[in-house]
């Protein structure tokens, strides 16, 4: 292959930051599986729980995506400088207003599929208490990341998005256990008085977010997108649900994930490559720079196929498992590739932010096509 065709410097930073994260979602993976009664014992929470989950990349992500444009373009300069503050109030503001409206959803949806009312003023003060745990760590994490690599010559494209996974899909399924177990050991009174908090700090970091005016276009722009791949998650959700198998939930979470933070850093390389202008958003792509950037993609996707079908191996001893995942991930990235260019293309035509909408529609397509064909082969194959 021409080596022309594959930056080998997005690949060596992807690689080592996609490992990070793999084997941080490894660890995740088993925290799921030894909590399975956490989740048996209130009903709806491990539905929410992907949706969550893909909130980290979702906002996290898609705030670093932002911060790297700006570091490109030279708008940013420091950690201190005051957009970088804003974007850290705006993905707080984001994480907590969207789950109000997710956790409704996920009342209908349950109720829909199983006929089972969900204790939705239970899980609300769980799931906000474990955003409060994880924003205050991810969101001045998510910048200092971005500014920090940027100032030492690395892309924040090509480590941004996983290295944010290898902290955050832990931290969230980490701090909902604990959530849930904090909240369901407190009396009634008390909990009431926490979700209170809650919400009065939703309220205040909401209106602060609304005082500026990119601020106000982030979130703007952002809420629409988080509610719709949201519900979408819901999907994944429901996968996960009606699947509660050993396997399966080790699995998941890092094969998915990988796949999202693949395509993620795929969609953020060529927001920024179309901001600098090497790239021209066609119908039809062209281009070296896109060309370069795809066959690279796919070539980190051979790799990390490779080493989590071996994980898949580790988990179960049986070679099947190798040629099951490898073959869900090479046809879950290969759609991936496709989906990221053209809706970074449709973004830029519609006149949205690509940073804003592209890296949380691809992270919970990730996790549908991910679940989905992991889930379908596994049935096929075993």
């Amino acid at each position: 292959m021409n080596r022309h065709l594959i930056d080998m410097k997005m690949i060596r930073q992807s690689f080592m930051a996609l490992i990070l994260a793999l084997v941080a979602d490894s660890f995740a993976g088993i925290l799921l599986n030894k909590s399975i009664s956490v989740f048996n014992a209130i009903p709806g929470l491990l539905m929410i729980l992907p949706a969550l989950l893909d909130m980290r990349g979702n906002v996290y992500g898609a705030q670093i995506s932002r911060l790297s444009s700006k570091l490109h373009l030279g708008e940013i300069k420091s950690v201190k400088d005051k957009k970088v503050k804003i974007n850290i109030i705006s993905s707080i503001a984001l994480a907590f207003t969207v789950s109000y409206i997710m956790i409704l959803l996920t009342s209908g949806v349950f109720y829909l599929t199983k006929q089972v009312v969900i204790p939705i003023l239970l899980i609300l003060t769980i799931v906000l208490t474990n955003h409060f745990f994880t924003s205050s760590i991810l969101t001045p994490f998510a910048a200092f990341l971005s500014v920090k690599s940027f100032q030492k010559k690395w892309n924040p494209d090509n480590i941004g998005v996983p290295l944010i996974s290898a902290v955050g899909d832990f931290l969230v399924v980490f701090f909902m256990v604990f959530s849930a177990i904090l909240v369901l050991w407190l009396p009634w009174g008390m909990r009431y008085g926490l979700l209170g908090l809650w919400i009065g700090y939703t309220i205040y970091i909401f209106m602060k977010t609304l005082k500026s005016k990119e601020g106000k276009r982030i979130y703007k722009e952002s809420f629409i997108v988080l509610i719709l791949v949201g519900l979408f998650e819901l999907v994944t959700g429901s996968l996960w649900e009606a699947n509660k198998i050993a396997f399966l939930l080790l699995l998941l979470p890092p094969f998915q994930e990988t796949l999202g933070n693949i395509g993620s850093v795929l969609s953020a390389r060529l927001s920024s490559f179309i901001y600098l202008g090497y790239i021209e958003p066609r119908i039809v792509p062209r281009g070296e720079h896109f060309w370069r950037d795809v066959v690279s993609t796919f070539v980190l996707t051979l790799i990390m196929s490779s080493i989590v079908a071996g994980l898949g191996y580790f988990y179960s001893s049986n070679l099947i498992a190798i040629g099951m995942v490898f073959i869900a991930g090479i046809i879950a990235a290969t759609l991936l590739i496709l989906i990221s260019y053209y809706l970074t293309y449709i973004s830029i035509k519609l006149k949205m932010d690509p940073d804003n909408a592209v890296i949380p529609i691809i992270t919970t397509l990730a996790d549908i096509i991910g679940s989905g064909t992991m889930i379908a082969l596994y049935y096929v194959f075993f």
